[in-house]
């Protein structure tokens, strides 16, 4: 439960899911990751495994009477680690006396700082993904390279999404068009919408089975295009599900709000003149298999 100080419980849920939604507003990629779920008081960090995909060279062409080599599972240790960050700000009696409703100045102050977290961890999370990609297509010519990019998730087997995870305080689904999803910056998003099969959102986007800043898709490819602040211009990130899992603490909010009200210094704040409100999370991300994340290099935008 989150530290509130003498706020009463329907405006301290209120504050909080507004954090979270606000923070949620910027997770678009933690859409489509796996989500696992961390034990507490086990450590920062979760480890488990996955089996290595086999290669076709290990199909053999049989001879009668003649057992072939036999094909070794090799399992691949994963670890990921749970980041604490924050941020807060104080506020005066005065501040307080002079807004009208306590319960609304702390709306406000987690919607903003909610905003701000989830605009780090969003960017974090980005960051993992491209340096731990397991396939990076180099730029040629964009049908070409899409096709590529197409190739490596089929080859590594990645299932296509048909739906993302949606939801601040409680985590739910939400179909969306089936496909492998690319995301890029808006200043490069130009360089898919040239692309020889590109559909735009326009285009379809009636349905409400559409991904947020959804842009368009490359239909005969079964890829589709969001635009994104957290891609530097140059990159772009494809993912297949089960490609990328989001971290959180068991039993705890991903994003928490806290609040320490007038007076919560004891006699260093005798008069009750100062208090704060501030966010914390208990997150982080990790690469499940790389093969299903591919990063596509595009040029220069002009």
């Amino acid at each position: 439960m989150a530290a509130y100080g003498t706020m009463n419980k329907d405006v301290l849920f209120a504050v909080e899911r507004k954090a979270l939604e606000n923070a949620q507003e910027v997770f678009i990629l933690d859409k489509f990751t796996d989500k696992k779920s961390m034990p507490q008081k086990n450590g920062n960090a979760l480890k488990f495994h996955r089996w290595e995909h086999i290669d076709e060279t290990e199909v053999h062409q049989l001879t009668e009477g003649v057992t072939p080599a036999s094909t070794e599972l090799v399992r691949v240790s994963i670890e990921g680690t749970l980041k604490r960050q924050g941020a807060w700000i104080p506020f005066t009696d005065e501040l307080m006396e002079q807004h009208e409703n306590a319960g609304e100045f702390h709306k406000q102050a987690g919607a903003e700082l909610g905003y701000s977290l989830g605009r780090v961890l969003e960017r974090d999370a980005f960051d993992l993904a491209l340096a731990g990609a397991g396939v990076t297509v180099p730029t040629t010519n964009i049908d070409a390279d899409l096709k590529l990019v197409r190739k490596a998730l089929r080859v590594a087997n990645a299932p296509k999404f048909t739906s993302i995870k949606n939801g601040s305080t409680k985590v739910g689904t939400k179909p969306v068009n089936a496909g492998w999803y690319g995301f890029t910056s808006v200043n490069d998003a130009d360089a898919f919408r040239g692309a020889a099969d590109f559909l735009s959102v326009e285009d379809y986007g009636y349905t409400n089975d559409i991904a947020p800043n959804e842009v368009g898709a490359i239909k005969s490819l079964g890829l589709r295009i969001i635009e994104t602040d957290f891609v530097a211009d140059g990159n772009a990130l494809f993912l297949g599900e089960g490609g990328l899992a989001s971290l959180g603490l068991g039993g705890k909010n991903r994003i928490e709000y806290i609040t320490q009200e007038l007076g919560s210094e004891g006699s260093t704040d005798a008069l009750k003149q100062r208090g704060t409100s501030g966010v914390k999370s208990r997150t982080g991300a990790v690469v499940l298999d790389p093969s299903r994340v591919v990063k596509l290099m595009l040029p220069a935008a002009p």
